[in-house]
């Protein structure tokens, strides 16, 4: 997968929220509207029903990071919604209500069980050594880390957030000085693609997952498994739902308690 995809969607939202009316909204908004379709959607449709130019389609493929609009059809997929929106089933709410209740509890238990109070202390002493501390993730957490920043900053600790661009900010820009880096990838997707930049980086390198595979891990100090249990087990997306902002509420809370109360 391109690693354009991981942010795509946000990409797309982005373009969608801007206020005035331009070419890349028009057609944003058609391909957005036509997903299901996107397979057989051609260059000369998008012209006509958007009334734009070739030249603006191509343009808008290559904003978005794609060399041309038949990488950027060819690339996406549905891994790209959040919430593994690609395995569920949908119910009416009523009935949904009860499932999630029942599964953010045994979720909730069960992160717990596997991260326990030395563990999140752990994650907050990396984070206080070092200097420089980046966070990593794909865009469709990213709100989850811009709110853990914010929190951090409360307590006087400034972090980086990097979320897309990995590769101009993560080869180019970071300085040769001790760093912490950390990884969130909930399924596994993401630290599969930025795999190639963590083998040759340096620093402390910490991966927050729920994917168990073999060799994920590999490129990382440390790495900290929200479940028992591997990420197929999640079919609702709950870990990158709520189990991630529930793990990063528990880190600021240890971090601002530890350095400000103490």
């Amino acid at each position: 997968m391109n690693i354009n995809n991981l942010g795509l969607l946000n990409m797309l939202a982005a373009v969608i929220n801007e206020s005035e009316e331009s070419s890349d909204k028009a057609i944003a908004d058609y391909l957005l509207r036509n997903l299901d379709s996107i397979d057989n959607l051609t260059i000369n449709e998008i012209v006509d029903k958007t009334f734009v130019s070739h030249s603006s389609v191509r343009r808008f493929s290559n904003r978005l990071g794609y060399q041309n609009f038949s990488e950027l059809k060819s690339t996406f997929s549905d891994i790209v919604f959040p919430s593994n929106m690609h395995l569920r089933t949908f119910e009416p709410v009523e009935k949904y209500k009860q499932i999630i209740n029942k599964e953010l509890d045994i979720m909730i238990k069960g992160i717990n069980k596997v991260i326990d109070d030395e563990t999140v202390r752990y994650i907050v002493n990396q984070i206080y050594t070092y200097d420089e501390v980046i966070f990593v993730s794909s865009n469709n957490i990213s709100s989850d880390l811009l709110k853990f920043q914010q929190e951090l900053f409360y307590g006087n600790k400034i972090i980086r957030v990097i979320t897309n661009n990995f590769d101009n900010y993560l080869l180019k820009e970071i300085s040769d000085s001790p760093k912490l880096i950390i990884v969130a990838s909930i399924s596994g997707v993401f630290a599969e693609e930025v795999s190639h930049i963590m083998n040759v980086i340096e620093g402390e390198k910490i991966l927050i997952t729920v994917n168990q595979s073999e060799g994920l891990s590999y490129p990382y100090n440390h790495t900290i498994y929200m479940s028992e249990k591997d990420m197929k087990s999640d079919p609702l997306g709950l870990f990158g739902k709520y189990g991630i902002t529930y793990l990063l509420d528990l880190i600021s809370e240890e971090y601002v308690y530890s350095n400000k109360i103490l």
